[in-house]
């Protein structure tokens, strides 16, 4: 018995765990999140392959797509020969004279005064002269340094200054010609060469080179900087090495070893898997977790009704999930063999068809951001120029919100496509002039692509949208104008059965919807709850006043308190009727809150006229309610009241009008009625004016026509024959 009971336990606690709207929600941002990864996996995932160098390939792997691909290689051979005949930028050394000379002038200084003041001559010339000579070793020397400094000390200063002077000489002759650190070697040799011409001494000679061959330097000097620059200049201005690949050409052979060039080619075709696959798939991760959480923060925020209703926040779920779906299969059709028109069916995803859904079942606000986020996975999913993609998509989606914000027809929805369209085809031209690579071809695509996008969009909304209202019990803009139809069943039976109920109906609906929209109701809304608030009189029509013509009212032959019964019971009766009819529960809200907890006055009085034990209850006169909980409702509430008041007035001056609807109002105020509809002082002046303007222009005052004018009007058709038709008043 306790292993069956701690099972029990067990999934009573499963059970529970599942049910628990906290755990639904979260399981279902997971399902779509998870759906929503793999579609756009699907999009960065390569076809297949991943090889390696020096692999041997076990199958033939063959494009799926005419391209023109790079032959980098070759590319690479092009421009290594570009780079090689760039020739070497130098810039000139404008001191490098004037530093040898004043090397050169240090030197003879030195060794004169190593002459004049020297204590131990021999050996100072002799280090000076092993400290100055660092290259003139490699060349042939006549003499030691010590034999050049023995001839030094026996040199009279004169002689030593005409060396000093051909050394100077010399050296400007050798600098006259370009010097670099390349042509150094040259300079030397021409040094020794021009030396030798001289008619010194041989150790005079020795001492020359000695002085210029170690001071000399080049004087252009290597840019560096500025060759690279050139070099990459003449890179970048090779042309690459195209070549044209057509769909099911072999790019690796079965049992070949795969090269580097093969495994370029399959990466360009999108069939090699990239090193930055991984990297990617980082990236597609983090952006799929950076826009849900966007979203769900957003209808946190904003829309608190949506986001603690399950059944909504699958709603746009499923829409966006939906979009993406269709985009993805998009993606993967091909209208041409050519690379630049299949790019154009990036422009077909129907993302306006998910922002007209979420505007017409949720809100216009949350289509709009919703749109921006669904243009950023169609630029995604999509290759080639995402971003055009992306705005396309938006341009698009944001007309669609526009042109279902105020839907007066169904029409109106199949028009939305048209709109659609036109902008589709404005946005997508405007983008091919801008990349400055469009022909006529593309252009005449472009527009079809642009024409297809929003019709199949609007196709798409109007075919899905009944299927969405119906699974998740929305009353959409679209169901209401249904609604409005007389030929509906329920209208229908009411302008039949119960015709003054019918136009009281109409006229409520009229006084309700005028003052809607002033205060922030939806006007479409409330006059479709009007149409309907009073179906419940179908059951016994002929006890209410407005179906009462021609015949005694049967209130007059029955108690008070069976009237009020049969009168406050029409209520629940429209609620049965409507639930039969499958009328939306919004509207059935209309028929079970339109009179709120109001009293059967006129009952009631009747019943404490004839009481005489004092046993009467108001509470049997009141209407079960509850009290309107929108204003749209309490609307209809008002409008219903003021019209039947105004309705049993001899004469309805603008005066008595007024007074009367104002009195209506505070009546229902007083009652507290209206406590829970939202609405406030402000909006019932705006409603009680509103009614005012319609009911002083049904029930304005007609001028009746002269007797002179009657006979007049009688002469003029007696002359032409007709003795059927009297005059018609003047309104």
């Amino acid at each position: 018995m306790r292993i069956p009971n701690i099972l029990n336990f067990i999934w009573s606690r499963i059970i529970r765990f599942f049910t628990n709207s906290n755990v639904q929600k979260t399981l279902g941002i997971l399902l779509f999140f998870s759906i929503t990864i793999l579609i756009l996996f699907s999009s960065y995932s390569p076809n297949q392959v991943a090889l390696h160098p020096d692999e041997v390939a076990r199958q033939d792997i063959r494009s799926e797509i005419n391209a023109v691909i790079i032959d980098y290689k070759q590319t690479a051979v092009l421009q290594n020969q570009a780079a090689a005949g760039v020739q070497k930028v130098y810039q000139e050394d404008q001191y490098a004279l004037t530093n040898m000379q004043n090397e050169i002038n240090r030197f003879y200084n030195s060794i004169i005064e190593i002459k004049t003041a020297g204590i131990n001559k021999p050996e100072e010339l002799q280090n000076l002269i092993t400290e100055m000579n660092i290259r003139y070793e490699q060349f042939e020397q006549n003499y030691t340094d010590r034999q050049l400094a023995s001839y030094i000390l026996l040199t009279p200063d004169e002689d030593l200054e005409q060396i000093h002077s051909a050394s100077l000489s010399l050296v400007e002759n050798i600098m006259n010609k370009p010097v670099t650190e390349e042509t150094l070697e040259d300079a030397f040799q021409r040094t020794v060469t021009q030396t030798n011409t001289l008619s010194f001494a041989l150790q005079a000679r020795d001492l020359i080179n000695i002085a210029i061959i170690n001071s000399l330097r080049p004087n252009l000097i290597f840019n560096k900087e500025a060759t690279d620059k050139a070099i990459d200049e003449a890179m970048q201005a090779v042309e690459p090495v195209q070549k044209n690949i057509k769909a099911g050409e072999i790019i690796v052979r079965a049992g070949d070893r795969v090269t580097p060039e093969q495994i370029s080619a399959l990466e360009q075709l999108g069939i090699q898997r990239t090193e930055s696959y991984s990297l990617t798939l980082i990236g597609v991760f983090l952006l799929v977790i950076l826009t849900f959480w966007l979203v769900i923060e957003f209808i946190r925020r904003y829309y608190k009704e949506i986001f603690n209703n399950d059944r909504m926040m699958l709603l746009v779920g499923l829409v966006f999930v939906l979009i993406l779906l269709l985009t993805r299969f998009m993606a993967i059709i091909e209208i041409d063999g050519r690379s630049e028109i299949n790019a154009l069916i990036g422009y077909m995803a129907p993302v306006a068809a998910g922002s007209m859904l979420i505007a017409i079942l949720l809100d216009n606000r949350l289509a709009y951001f919703l749109t921006m986020i669904m243009a950023i996975y169609v630029g995604l999913i999509n290759e080639g120029n995402q971003l055009f993609y992306a705005i396309v998509a938006f341009a698009g989606g944001t007309m669609g919100v526009f042109q279902v914000h105020r839907v007066n027809q169904t029409s109106d929805l199949a028009k939305s496509g048209l709109y659609i369209a036109l902008v589709n085809i404005v946005t997508i031209l405007t983008l091919l002039l801008l990349s400055g690579k469009v022909t006529l071809e593309v252009i005449f695509i472009a527009i079809i692509i642009g024409v297809i996008n929003g019709l199949l969009s609007a196709v798409l909304m109007i075919g899905v949208l009944p299927y969405l209202e119906t699974a998740f019990s929305i009353t959409s803009m679209v169901k209401l104008l249904e609604l409005t139809n007389p030929n509906h069943y329920l209208l229908k039976r009411l302008l039949l059965e119960a015709p003054g109920t019918y136009h009281h109906s109409l006229m409520v609906g009229n006084l309700a919807e005028a003052s809607a929209e002033s205060i922030g109701a939806n006007p479409l809304l409330v006059r479709v709850g009007a149409y309907y608030h009073d179906i419940g009189k179908l059951k016994r029509p002929d006890y209410f006043v407005e179906n009462q013509q021609g015949f005694d009212n049967p209130h007059e032959k029955i108690a008070p308190a069976l009237s009020a019964l049969i009168i406050t019971s029409h209520v629940k009766d429209g609620v049965e009727l409507a639930r039969e009819a499958h009328i939306p529960e919004d509207i059935i809200d209309f028929i079970e809150q339109h009179h709120g907890t109001s009293l059967a006055k006129y009952f009631y009085s009747r019943a404490l006229e004839e009481d005489r034990d004092g046993n009467i209850s108001e509470d049997n006169f009141r209407y079960a309610g509850p009290k309107p909980q929108s204003k749209e409702v309490a609307l209809v509430m008002l409008a219903d009241s003021v019209e039947a008041a105004i309705r049993s007035l001899s004469e309805p001056t603008p005066a008595k009008i007024k007074n009367m609807v104002r009195l209506i109002i505070k009546d229902k105020l007083n009652d507290d009625q209206l406590e829970s509809s939202a609405l406030t002082f402000k909006d019932l002046d705006v409603i009680a004016n509103s009614f005012c303007k319609i009911l002083e222009g049904v029930y304005h005052r007609r001028i009746e026509y002269p007797e002179i004018i009657i006979k007049e009007f009688q002469k003029r058709r007696e002359s032409h024959g007709d003795h059927d038709h009297q005059p018609a008043e003047q309104s």
